[in-house]
């Protein structure tokens, strides 16, 4: 027969105590009555010991907001001293700045004794401030320009579209890993775009892939802006990416050849040659490379119908604009694009007629 527990006479269970008795002097979890909890107003941070942490959650959705900063002081709160601890949350009450929960635990307090539930309520106070990311905000403050150009033309509005859309990815990407990743300003000038970074890291990201992907021309400077708080002279970088003259669908000449650019990225530029209606790729350590010349931008295309195919002649085309009958060699067009009546696209250059490729040669050749 077990000894009586010590405290109530009951039988003891584990180390002189009844359950009851051992649950009572090993609560599942120890957590202070009141939590006091800081939140940036701007976005939502909350600050922890040794500085803030971010929240994953858009600061304009309150409700999930709130479970998020409820969640994030639990962990840093709540004590776990019992075994297979589960916590359930309920609110009891919801003011502006208090919040009343009850945290109802269920887990062992000794592998020797069922599970039971307890309860703990708690008040939270929230308080707010400016976390120091959104303090750097306010103020202006960055670490870096990038200064987007083009060569003798402005930057295209869906240029400076992609730009932006890709400078607001990389951003979201460094978010909650690097204090300094934001863009205070973005500047639409008649010459282009200017970025104001908070972070170089966040600067040099964005210039490395704006880089590849149009092939851009690099150039980098500094400016002394002061000195940090252990002497440290600090700097500020402008980085300046000038985009090429020419641009996706516009024309240009490699080696002599009138050639149609295709695509342009990390792989380099993809042409047509229609000269030689052959496809092929050149990247900036081509020899090939100092040939390219700018010609005309995709607008100066035309559409031509056919209006005349008679066996081993030149096909008769008739521009469309301005009605005027011109003959190309049959060998220039696909089988399908002969036919009277058809419309196919192409560029007079220096006397001749140069017939785009067809959407089907793209397709086939990618």
């Amino acid at each position: 027969m077990p000894a009586p527990c010590y405290l109530c006479g009951a039988p003891s269970v584990v180390d002189g105590l009844c359950a009851d008795c051992y649950n009572e002097e090993h609560p599942l979890m120890k957590v202070d009555p009141l939590v006091r909890l800081v939140v940036c107003k701007r976005c939502g941070a909350v600050k922890v010991p040794g500085g803030w942490q971010t929240i994953k959650s858009s600061p304009e959705d309150k409700v999930t907001t709130r479970e998020e900063h409820v969640s994030i002081v639990l962990d840093r709160e709540i004590e776990a001293l019992g075994n297979d601890l589960e916590v359930t949350i309920v609110e009891t009450n919801k003011l502006d700045r208090v919040l009343h929960i009850n945290l109802v635990a269920r887990g062992k307090s000794h592998d020797d004794l069922a599970p039971h539930t307890e309860e703990y309520p708690v008040e939270i106070r929230f308080d707010y401030g400016t976390c120091d990311t959104c303090g750097m905000m306010s103020g202006g403050y960055h670490e870096a320009i990038i200064q987007i150009r083009a060569d003798e033309r402005p930057v295209s509005e869906s240029e400076e579209e992609s730009i932006a859309d890709l400078a607001t990815d990389l951003t979201v990407s460094e978010y909650g890993r690097d204090e300094r990743a934001f863009i205070i300003e973005v500047d639409d000038t008649k010459f282009g775009l200017d970025f104001y970074i908070g972070s170089e890291h966040l600067a040099r990201r964005i210039a490395d892939e704006v880089e590849a992907r149009y092939l851009a021309e690099r150039k980098e400077n500094y400016k002394l802006i002061g000195q940090e708080k252990d002497g440290k002279e600090k700097f500020r970088i402008t980085i300046l990416l000038r985009l090429p003259r020419f641009s996706r669908d516009d024309f240009i000449q490699v080696s002599g050849n009138l050639c149609q650019v295709l695509d342009m990225g990390r792989g380099g530029l993809a042409c047509y040659d229609l000269v030689t209606r052959e496809h092929f790729t050149i990247n900036p350590k081509s020899s090939r490379w100092q040939s390219i010349q700018f010609i005309a931008p995709n607008s100066a295309a035309k559409e031509f119908m056919v209006v005349a195919n008679a066996y081993d002649q030149p096909i008769q085309l008739m521009d469309q604009e301005s009605f005027q009958v011109v003959e190309v060699e049959s060998a220039v067009l696909k089988s399908e694009d002969i036919q009277p009546g058809a419309i196919v696209k192409g560029i007079e250059y220096e006397g001749d007629i140069h017939i785009l490729p067809s959407s089907t040669e793209e397709t086939n050749d990618s």
